[in-house]
């Protein structure tokens, strides 16, 4: 499914668009940070957001939880900020970290997807309709925002399953057919394909309007019935403590 998707739309890479942390924290020495965890003191000395960081994520794995939010002076942190040397190392007034149990993310994640895909057929619905309206043009950039939506599925599905908090023989064994869902999602990103580059606009929105919808509902079904699975194989607690 991924090399599908690639060779409909170039893949496109999501910008951190959280504030970056207030410039006079360079000037912050070592001085008491207050690290709190799921809004509850942790006690924990450091003099940097990294190490800082780096215990509190001990101290939750002890937990079978981790860090899913950072807030340094109340700023939310991304990916990107936390990746950086320069940031990591400064000080900090106040750390807030929230936690999670990996089961009850994996479980939020199949969930969320399942409205995205939703939410991609019915964009590509509104793709088909423009096309047919002869707004060729607005209907190909309906269709790249639904493909780029499917992306962002495929990549969390995929990376979902390798956690190994369900395997597959779990799936097997409550009737969940993802491989079947993934193939016929395959298939209809190949038809998708093979009229986007023959420039076919009538199979295109042919194969939006009419073949598609089908397998995105029976695709969002299937991550429905992920998110239940989590739930049946593992007691997800909401009390850090």
């Amino acid at each position: 499914m991924r090399d599908l998707l690639k060779q409909i739309t170039a893949c496109r890479r999501g910008h951190c668009t959280a504030a970056y942390p207030p410039s006079s924290l360079c000037e912050l020495k070592a001085h008491t940070m207050r690290i709190l965890l799921d809004d509850k003191d942790t006690g924990i000395l450091a003099e940097t957001v990294g190490s800082a960081l780096s215990a509190a994520a001990t101290m939750a794995q002890k937990r079978g939880r981790m860090i899913v939010e950072v807030f340094v002076d109340g700023i939310a942190w991304c990916d990107e900020d936390l990746a950086s040397v320069e940031f990591t190392q400064r000080g900090a007034s106040e750390l807030r970290l929230c936690s999670a149990h990996p089961a009850q993310l994996l479980r939020d994640t199949f969930m969320h997807s399942a409205e995205a895909v939703l939410n991609a057929e019915e964009i590509q619905r509104n793709a088909a309709k423009l096309m047919q309206g002869d707004r060729v043009r607005e209907g190909f950039d309906q269709l790249l925002q639904a493909l780029t939506i499917w992306s962002s599925v495929q990549t969390a599905v995929t990376q979902g399953i390798s956690l190994g908090i369900i395997t597959r023989d779990h799936l097997s064994a409550r009737g969940i057919n993802l491989d079947g869902s993934i193939a016929a999602l395959d298939a209809q990103l190949r038809t998708l394909r093979d009229a986007m580059t023959a420039q076919d606009t009538t199979a295109v929105s042919d194969c939006l309007l009419y073949e598609f919808p089908a397998t995105s509902r029976q695709f969002a079904a299937t991550l429905a019935d992920l998110a239940k699975a989590v739930d049946a194989i593992h007691t997800v607690t909401a009390d850090a403590w």
